[in-house]
Order: C-alpha cells, then sequence, then structure tokens
C-alpha cells in the first residue's frame, strides 16, 4: 500500500512540473509576440498668465437708503386713496386725503380772530396818535405859561394847571402804548393760532415724505384715522440702495495689510457682488464700515451703496431686503497662472495635473491652487513650470508614464455652466441662453441640443409603446436584432 501512495505522487508531480512548463513557454510566446503600446491621444493647454485679485466670498443683504412708515399726523375719517399700491411716487405727492371740514372751520375762526385782532391794534394805534397829539399841545402850552411866569405875565396857577395837563396827557399816552402792545400780543396769538389750524388743516391731506415705491393702503376709505398710531402705508426709496456685509476677522486681515493701505479714504473702494448664482457683475462702493468688531460674531460691519436704475422696461433688479453673495478683496491685482478647472484632480488631499514631458510621456504633477474664476479657469499658484503642456482630456484613461499623442488646444475651460435659474453660460464666447430643459444633461454643441434630447426622448417612447410586428424597417441596419 504504500508503494501504490508513492507512485501517485510521483505521477503528481510529473503533472504539475509538466504544466508549468507549458505555462511558462506561454508566456515567453506572449511576451515575444506582444507589439508596442499605442500612445493616447490626448489634448493639453500651454497655461497662461492674465491678471487675478484674490477675493473672499461673503454674504451680504440690500437695505433701503430711506424707508418712512406712513402715519397721519391729525385724526379724521379717511376720505380718499391717491395712488396705486407700487406706485413710483415724489416727495409732495397726496396719498390720502382725511375728512377735513372740521379743520376747515377752525381756519376760518381763527382767520377772523386774527382780523379783529389787527382792527383792535389799528384802534390802539390811533389811539396813541391822539394822544400824542394832546401830549405834545400840553407840551406847548406848558412851556409857554413857563415864558410868562418868568415875565410875571401870568399866576402862578395858570403854570400849575398847564403842568397838570402835560403829565395827564403824558400818562394817557403811556398807557394807550400799553395797549397797543398788548394788542399787538394778541394779534401775534392769532396769527400763531391761525398757523396752526392751517397746518392741521394741511396734514388733513397726507403726501408723501420721501421719493420712492408706495406700498398698499393698509386702511380702506370711511375708517377713522388716529393721528400718529394709525399706519397708513409705507414708502421706499430703492435708488440706490444700501449694501451690507459682514467680513470675518480671518478675511480681514490680509485687506487690512494688503488693500488697505492704498485705498483712498473720502472715496472708498468697490466690491462686485451677485444675486444667487449669477455671475459677479454688479458693483457697489463701500463708504462706511463699523468702528470696532462685533464682539459676539467676531465680524466686522461694512455698508456699500449700489445704484438701482430701472431697466428698458421700467422694472428694477434689486430690492431692500434681498440676500446677496459680495466679493471682498483680499489682494492686489497680481499676474497669476491659470488653466482649465476640468484639468484638475484629486488624490485624497492632493490637487494635481497632467502634464507631457520632452518624452510625450504623462507625468504626474503636484499644483497648489487659487482662486476659482468666473470662466472656470483655476489659478495655480505653485507647480507648473514655464512651457508646461496640461492634459485636459481622457483623464481617466491616462496614466503616469505612460506615452501620449498630445494636441495643443486653446487655454480656456470648455465646461458649460448652468446656473439655478436654467441660464446655459456657455465658455465659447457664446450669449447666455435659457432652455426649459435646463436640467438636462447637455451633450454636444449649439443652443438646440437640449430641445432635441427632448425630441429624442419623445421618439424613443413612441418606439417602446408600438407593437414590433407593426413597424417596418426601411433597411436591414434598422431591422431589430434579437436580444442576447
Amino acid at each position: 500500500m504504500p508503494r501504490c501512495l508513492s507512485t501517485l505522487a510521483l505521477c503528481a508531480l510529473l503533472a504539475v512540473a509538466a504544466s508549468g512548463c507549458d505555462l511558462l513557454k506561454s508566456k515567453k510566446n506572449e511576451s515575444g509576440d506582444k507589439k508596442p503600446q499605442e500612445a493616447l491621444k490626448v489634448s493639453v493647454v500651454e497655461p497662461t498668465t492674465r491678471e487675478i485679485q484674490d477675493f473672499e466670498e461673503v454674504n451680504g443683504r440690500t437695505a433701503a437708503v430711506e424707508s418712512v412708515d406712513v402715519r397721519a399726523q391729525v385724526s379724521g375719517y379717511l376720505e380718499e386713496i391717491c395712488f396705486q399700491p407700487g406706485q413710483n411716487v415724489k416727495k409732495g405727492d397726496v396719498l390720502f386725503k382725511l375728512d377735513d371740514a372740521v379743520y376747515a372751520a377752525v381756519v376760518a375762526q381763527r382767520q377772523a380772530d386774527v382780523e379783529r385782532s389787527a382792527a383792535d391794534v389799528k384802534s390802539r394805534e390811533a389811539e396813541i396818535a391822539s394822544q400824542t397829539a394832546d401830549r405834545d399841545q400840553a407840551l406847548l402850552d406848558w412851556n409857554r405859561q413857563k415864558e410868562l411866569s418868568a415875565k410875571n405875565a401870568t399866576s402862578q396857577q395858570s403854570l400849575e394847571l398847564a403842568e397838570t395837563a402835560y403829565n395827564r396827557s403824558q400818562a394817557g399816552l403811556v398807557a394807550a402804548q400799553a395797549e397797543l402792545s398788548a394788542a399787538q400780543a394778541e394779534q401775534q396769538a392769532a396769527k400763531a393760532n391761525l398757523a396752526r389750524a392751517q397746518i392741521d388743516l394741511d396734514y388733513a391731506t397726507i403726501k408723501s415724505p420721501i421719493d420712492g415705491v408706495v406700498s398698499r393702503e393698509q386702511i380702506t376709505v370711511g375708517n377713522l384715522v388716529e393721528s400718529g398710531s394709525t399706519l397708513l402705508t409705507s414708502v421706499v426709496k430703492v435708488d440706490p440702495l444700501y449694501v451690507f456685509f459682514d467680513v470675518d476677522e480671518r478675511t480681514l486681515q490680509p485687506f487690512r495689510l494688503k488693500v488697505l493701505p492704498l485705498i483712498d479714504k473720502e472715496d472708498g473702494f468697490t466690491v462686485k457682488f451677485a444675486l444667487g448664482d449669477e455671475p459677479f457683475e454688479r458693483e457697489a462702493k463701500v463708504q462706511f464700515n463699523e468702528p470696532r468688531l462685533n464682539e459676539t460674531t467676531g465680524t466686522l460691519e461694512f455698508r456699500a451703496v449700489a445704484d438701482n436704475k430701472p431697466n428698458d422696461n421700467g422694472t428694477r433688479n434689486l430690492l431692500p431686503g434681498v440676500r446677496l453673495r459680495v466679493l471682498f478683496p483680499t489682494s492686489l491685482p497680481y499676474q497669476a497662472t491659470i488653466i482649465p478647472e476640468e484639468a484638475i484632480l484629486t488624490d485624497q488631499n492632493v490637487k494635481y495635473v497632467f502634464t507631457v514631458d520632452a518624452e510625450n510621456n504623462a507625468k504626474y504633477t503636484p499644483i497648489k491652487l487659487g482662486a476659482l474664476q468666473d470662466d472656470n479657469m483655476r489659478v495655480v499658484l505653485a507647480g507648473l513650470e514655464p512651457g508646461a503642456r496640461v492634459i485636459t482630456d481622457q483623464l481617466l484613461k491616462v496614466r503616469d508614464g505612460e506615452p501620449v499623442e498630445a494636441t495643443v488646444v486653446e487655454n480656456r475651460s470648455t465646461t458649460m455652466v448652468i446656473r439655478e435659474d436654467g441660464t446655459f453660460y456657455p465658455n465659447d464666447g457664446g450669449e447666455p441662453y435659457q432652455d426649459e430643459l435646463a436640467t438636462t444633461p447637455f451633450v454636444g454643441e449649439g443652443k438646440e441640443a437640449p430641445a432635441q434630447i427632448a425630441d429624442d426622448a419623445e421618439n424613443a417612447q413612441t418606439s417602446e409603446a408600438a407593437p414590433v410586428e407593426n413597424a417596418a424597417p426601411q433597411s436591414a441596419s434598422e431591422t431589430p436584432q434579437p436580444q442576447k
């Protein structure tokens, strides 16, 4: 029995040895028949330089430069509404009218008081003129009696009577002047009462205090309006608008070191901002910032002013209270190297690209990135040598050290950006446009691509719904093939 087992083991070893020889022989034949590796065709760009300024994106908001809650300054029943909600109004335009009958009657009464006091003043002035004449005559008589008394041509009694008459007329003149002053004071009080009554009458006609856009009415005709408490409407000035934004300490530090020393304090500086997902094309001029940081949030608030002129159709792009994205400058303009964003790959926490060396082999090249630009071009701060050729396509097939056949193309991003509002932003220089199928992946070029995708999808659904036996292929290539 042991002899049989050893015989079987020997046979097994011989079989394994024979199969190993066959395997080595086959691999040798394969290696001898192997052809040189074919170079992968790729597109490459040569990095270019562009003037770049670094920014930090912060959140902002708009606010009205002027906003007024319109309230009545007198009480009364609302008689008329003189505007349409959302209407542009100028300062002084009539918005509401209250029942002013009572105030008009008070004005008429105060006017009568003014006229009565004016007549009283005139009477007092005439009395003063009469008293002045009597005093002057009494003074002449007294002087004459004094001259006659000096010549012993009159009696002492006549002299004393003349002096008494003068004193009496002088006292009457003083009393008349006092009465005139009192009459004039009453006249001034009557005029003041008339002015106040006229103001109340004018307040019954409620006008816009500023230029702006008026809101809807908060009360309807016939209701009682309480002075100072009933809100009637509001007027908001929408051109220009304030843009408020907060900057944290980390972002503020490079700004204060690099940018602030070169800014004219009187002119301020300009920031770019955008609504939603739109590009940063709007500008606002910063004119003020808080003198100290907010200790709770660790941010500093800035205030800028932005124009908000109406469009050709009369509408405005901005409204008070809108949330914004603001680009806050953290450096001065400088020359930077840029490449398309789609050429950049990620290896864990390392960003890299594939470049083509002098032997036309792909080369793994780590790089340090800067800011992403609006046209989908990325700033490269370090890692690329002058004259480098960066591969932009076939990136899933490229391997480090393998040969490639490079074709130089223009250094621009070929990625089409689709905004949240469905707007297509082609990077071939074409104008942005909108399409109802904005969420459909874009394939090919031209504005008709999304619509073509929709037509293809509809045709596919129609063909799937139709029975196969009813279809009549026009050529052999169109004949449905059996599925495997």
